[in-house]
């Protein structure tokens, strides 16, 4: 299989990079900062992806030539965060400020409102994903379930390119997951979600742009980000005691695979199916 190959450049190079990271950084750093700088392989994973699946152009005209951009800018702003050992509050003001410029400026392809809309969903969804313990992997779960079901609404509408992005996001975090779950052994903090985050929502507006995915599939993929508020409520409410982290991991994960059959669902049975074209200027398929 080439080093080119599409499953490489979506799979196993994002892995590989975000799990050798968090492996290095836990043996060179020491258990406080190589804990907390751990997770920034999966910036480093989701940015070298993008740039080997759609390459670095110097002046972006395509929506999809500007996501590397996009990546780089949030991997960047993550680092700086953890380096600055920044706030919750602010890490949410940082990622949303950087998901305006993406949504407003750099991805503007529709009417102001739509925009202004996408805006307020990705807020919600970075606050939901910035809310969850850094410590735990429950961030992990909702971006890894969340990002492959973008992989198959964007298969199913027609964009492998969009396909292949999404399973790097997927498999960059799922690597960093592993570090987390059952057993704790890093930080998930702001070095990774930012760029984590960032991504997915530009993944998930580009879908909605360029594809014929429903609109209403696209948000309730977005409503899988409050997968961890909805498993606290139900437990709260039953009022039972708080349950070991490796468990309400696999709820939270559980929930969100709900969000995204209902998704896929209503793609299934209220959008329109388009096969893959090799001829599409964003993306020239090269599977072997």
């Amino acid at each position: 299989m080439s080093l080119h190959h599409p499953l490489v450049q979506s799979l196993a190079l994002p892995f590989a990079l975000a799990f050798v990271w968090a492996a290095l950084a836990r043996t060179l750093a020491g258990p406080e900062s190589g804990a907390r700088w751990a997770a920034a392989g999966v910036s480093l994973g989701l940015v070298l992806s993008s740039i080997a699946a759609i390459g670095w152009v110097g002046r972006p005209l395509s929506i999809t030539e500007k996501l590397p951009w996009i990546i780089a800018a949030a991997a960047l702003a993550g680092i700086v965060a953890e380096w600055l050992r920044a706030s919750a509050r602010l890490q949410w003001a940082a990622a949303g400020a950087l998901w305006a410029l993406a949504v407003i400026v750099v991805l503007g392809n529709q009417p102001m409102l739509p925009r202004i809309g996408s805006w307020i969903v990705g807020m919600a969804v970075i606050g939901a994903v910035l809310a969850e313990p850094p410590a735990r992997a429950n961030a992990a779960a909702m971006l890894v379930v969340a990002a492959l079901g973008l992989a198959a609404l964007a298969m199913r509408s027609g964009s492998a390119l969009l396909f292949e992005l999404s399973l790097a996001l997927s498999a960059a975090v799922a690597a960093a997951g592993l570090w987390l779950w059952p057993v704790s052994r890093i930080r998930l903090g702001a070095s990774a979600l930012i760029a984590a985050v960032v991504t997915w929502l530009s993944l998930a507006q580009s879908t909605g742009l360029l594809t014929g995915a429903p609109p209403g599939s696209v948000l309730l993929l977005a409503a899988s980000f409050s997968s961890g508020a909805v498993v606290r409520g139900v437990r709260q409410r039953l009022r039972r005691g708080e349950a070991p982290p490796w468990v309400e991991t696999l709820l939270v994960a559980g929930v969100a695979v709900l969000w995204v059959l209902a998704a896929l669902a209503l793609a299934h049975w209220g959008g329109k199916a388009f096969g893959a074209d090799p001829s599409d200027p964003y993306y020239a398929p090269t599977w072997k």
